[in-house]
């Protein structure tokens, strides 16, 4: 029979104020065995830091032990989509077996899942009216109310669960990348960040994980954004030392890769790039790191250098041992990849192909899993991708069309980002045929630190006038010092339109 097993620890270490930390309190979690509780806790330590092999094999183990232990098969997060589909199905199955708290977790993670981000935050409210003492409970509903973009309750929630565990490792990351540049989370406007706070977070998180080298790392990602790549070196060196071993070892060297290139050393960072990548063994993995090799092309203004590199790494798709679904999916990402570089080096027809590619990858994809969001997000993807490419070739009658249709499904969910890209399209089609007024408009309407959108915001207000208040967008945008895709576009460019390069 089941049994609940509450998951608390009790700290006998002293605190700062020299009196014994809190009881820390955690939702109930339902298992037969302790041993697999045991694995789920350790599982969820090496979720928090990114070690996503050692988290999967913690699973394994706890699921060996105990194969009907829910939680475990929702949060294992397999590469595989059939095997987690498959984890996620039984789990949902399981649920009358289960407490009312977890039928409430599983209750967001669906609501996700989705697109029902209003449910996804009712139920998070219950979890913590119902379980007031847990840390978990304040947790979820400031990860929940972070994923909405109310980043003001986000932090009132995140708080509220530091209050009930000092040690709460994903709080401090969370608030962290809401203050402050740590490739985190969505952060506050520009004039509400706090860099120190941001910073006093990392020192937390060192302070919780200093075993693992996540929390260097994200420190290290703090100096970097302010342009202080040398204090961020040795922080790097500590987070790759850290990690020797592990899953996250690759991202050590990646990240430290990022800072060499943003402190001007394009050779050295593909060193670290080429370091992680033959650190890889798991085809996913080893895709993913692969990207930012292009992506470092792609800040050097190399388009066909970046096309070149992706093409490499399509001829050995085949031969990296993915699974059939994950191959089409990462096809399709290829496709992608593509179509971003064609896009923005203004070769047309390539562009269009690689996109008709990735919808073709992208439907073989759903049709294999059967799953009815997985087809809707498909073809929410293929509007906002054909509208976007529309754009940038000038076809915007046609962009308009797509847009129509995009409104239409993203109108449908309760969540209230889902029109965010809908609004930044939007914005760009009046931007391009002059009226930067409702460019303006729309830009605002969406997310307020979308970096490639932002741009565009920024030419608007020129466009209008607002010369003051574009160029502060492209100051913004100039000095960002992380390694995205967007980001490599519109630096440059925003440099530009600084007379910078």
């Amino acid at each position: 029979m089941k049994k609940y097993v509450s998951l608390f620890f009790i700290f006998l270490t002293i605190s700062f104020y020299g009196c014994s930390k809190k009881e820390v309190v955690y939702l109930p979690v339902t298992t037969t065995s302790q041993e697999a509780l045991n694995h789920y806790r350790n599982g969820i330590l090496s979720w928090e830091v990114g070690d996503g092999f050692e988290m999967r094999t913690h699973f394994d183990s706890a699921l060996a032990i105990d194969p009907n232990f829910a939680m475990a098969l929702e949060l294992y997060q397999s590469p595989e989509p059939r095997i987690r589909k498959e984890h996620i199905e039984k789990a949902k199955e399981l649920s009358p077996s289960l407490s009312e708290a977890e039928r409430k977790l599983l209750g967001i993670r669906e609501s996700y899942r989705n697109g029902d981000m209003d449910k996804a935050l009712e139920y998070a409210q219950w979890l913590t009216s119902n379980h007031q003492d847990s840390y978990e409970s304040f947790l979820w509903l400031g990860v929940v109310q972070s994923d909405r973009n109310e980043l003001d309750d986000a932090i009132i929630s995140l708080k509220k669960a530091i209050d009930r565990n000092e040690d709460c490792y994903e709080c401090y990351q969370t608030l962290m990348g809401h203050h402050i540049a740590a490739g985190t989370q969505v952060m506050l406007p520009e004039e509400r960040r706090d860099v120190d706070l941001g910073m006093k977070y990392g020192d937390e998180l060192i302070r919780i994980r200093g075993d693992n080298g996540a929390p260097f790392h994200l420190k290290a990602n703090c100096y970097r954004q302010l342009g202080e790549f040398e204090k961020a070196k040795p922080l790097y060196e500590k987070s790759i030392k850290k990690r020797k071993g592990l899953s996250s070892e690759g991202t050590a060297y990646i990240v430290s890769g990022h800072n060499y290139m943003f402190a001007g050393d394009l050779k050295t960072a593909r060193d670290r790039y080429k370091s992680a990548i033959e650190l890889q063994t798991k085809p996913l993995e080893w895709f993913w790191l692969s990207w930012y090799q292009t992506i470092s092309y792609i800040f050097d203004n190399d388009y066909i250098g970046a096309i070149e590199n992706i093409s490499r790494i399509e001829q050995e798709l085949n031969q990296k041992g993915f699974d059939e679904i994950s191959l089409l999916n990462t096809k399709g990402e290829v496709s992608w990849q593509k179509m971003i570089c064609f896009a923005h080096n203004q070769m047309e027809e390539e562009a269009y192909e690689s996109l008709r590619n990735r919808v073709k990858y992208n439907k073989q994809r759903a049709k294999l899993l059967n799953d009815p969001n997985l087809t809707r997000e498909v073809k929410t993807d293929e509007y906002f991708q054909t509208a976007w490419v529309n754009i940038l070739f000038g076809n915007y009658e046609t962009a308009k069309k797509n847009l129509e249709k995009l409104k239409e499904i993203q109108e449908q969910k309760n969540d209230p980002t889902a029109m965010y890209g809908y609004h930044g399209l939007t914005g760009m089609v009046h931007l391009m045929e002059g009226n930067a007024e409702r460019a303006i408009e729309n830009f605002e309407k969406g997310r307020a630190t979308a970096i490639y959108f932002n741009y565009f915001k920024g030419l608007a207000l020129k466009s209008a006038g607002r010369e003051e208040e574009a160029e502060k967008i492209f100051k913004d945008l100039a000095k960002i010092n992380f390694s995205n895709w967007n980001i490599a576009i519109v630096r440059r460019l925003a440099n530009k339109q600084l007379g910078v390069g």
